[in-house]
């Protein structure tokens, strides 16, 4: 790949967590397009690259190498001696990763009757939490019996499986004649 270069930076010192030091410099160049890219080169991926760098000057029209690494980033690997081509970037291909290829045979979806006892357990949990809350306002003490049998009547309410009119039927006629 020709390089037009732009900027080199100074390099800058840097400590790795388990106290190694290294270097890095900062590349502006135009690539062969004529587009502006930057390439941060550090010291310990490719020493004689990162060492033959610092001495680019604006202006210099450099031919690097580059490839692929495992990670699929482009490395400089090394530089080209003037009019020495540059040869055909190595890209590594699915069978050099050995990575099996992954196929889903069957749909992730929940079904129908997932979905609809999801939403059973939905409807429970929030009719547990109403009647807790409905029963708290009373201000005597609640049993669990009491709680369980409230949300139940709520869910079946919600679930349609007992109507309001129902419901009222349930409750003692305290109003007087």
């Amino acid at each position: 790949m020709q390089l037009d270069i732009i900027d080199v930076s100074q390099p800058s010192t840097a400590t790795t967590r388990n106290g190694r030091q290294y270097q890095s410099i900062e590349v502006t160049f135009k690539n062969d397009e004529g587009k502006v890219q930057s390439k941060k080169l550090m010291s310990f991926s490719n020493p004689d690259v990162f060492k033959t760098a610092q001495t680019w000057e604006k202006g210099d029209l450099i031919n690097v190498a580059t490839e692929k690494d495992e990670a699929g980033y482009w490395q400089w690997t090394r530089v080209l001696a003037e009019g020495e081509q540059s040869p055909a970037p190595a890209v590594q291909t699915a069978s050099a990763t050995a990575r099996p290829a992954t196929r889903v045979t069957g749909s992730n979806y929940e079904t129908k009757e997932e979905r609809a006892l999801r939403q059973v357990m939905i409807v429970r949990q929030s009719s547990l939490a109403n009647a807790v809350a409905t029963l708290a306002t009373h201000g005597k003490a609640i049993t669990e019996l009491d709680v369980i049998g409230l949300a139940k009547k709520y869910e079946n309410f919600v679930l349609g499986q007992q109507s309001a009119d129902s419901s009222f039927a349930d409750f003692e006629d305290d109003i007087p004649l």
